[in-house]
């Protein structure tokens, strides 16, 4: 709560002696017991309480998780598993599609079509380039 601008000592003192003094020496009665309320209220800070601040509360509401990949996402992991494979045999696996390769499967564990897709048509690309490095000629520095 905040207090009023009466209920500084100051401001209190200066209508006290002003104001309160005149009051008490009139004779009339209900003129003091007026004075006296009215002192009351502004010595208590007269202020009003500020309305309880409710907080609002919004819904969530969560997308479901997929419970399996799309038809899509699992060929391509397939198709990167067979590409892993036939790179190795020919002896010209890149390090860079077996890590791709295992991000693909582990995009593959949390159903996360989107990110299996993208890792497993990388390893398919980067197998494709290790098994054509073998058709080039060797670099002479």
């Amino acid at each position: 709560m905040s207090r009023s601008f009466l209920a500084k000592p100051l401001t209190t003192k200066l209508f006290l002696t002003k104001f309160a003094g005149a009051a008490l020496k009139s004779p009339d009665v209900r003129s003091g017991v007026f004075v006296s309320v009215f002192l009351a209220a502004f010595m208590n800070g007269c202020a009003m309480q500020e309305a309880p601040k409710i907080p609002v509360v919004v819904p969530v509401t969560l997308a479901p998780k997929p419970v399996a990949l799309t038809v899509e996402a699992d060929a391509a992991l397939k198709a990167a598993e067979q590409s892993v494979l036939e790179a190795r045999i020919k002896r010209a696996l890149w390090t860079a599609a077996v890590e791709e390769l295992k991000r693909a499967q582990a995009a593959a564990k949390d159903f996360d079509s989107m990110a299996t897709l993208a890792h497993a048509s990388e390893t398919i690309a980067l197998c494709g380039l290790s098994v054509a490095q073998l058709s080039k000629a060797p670099v002479k520095w």
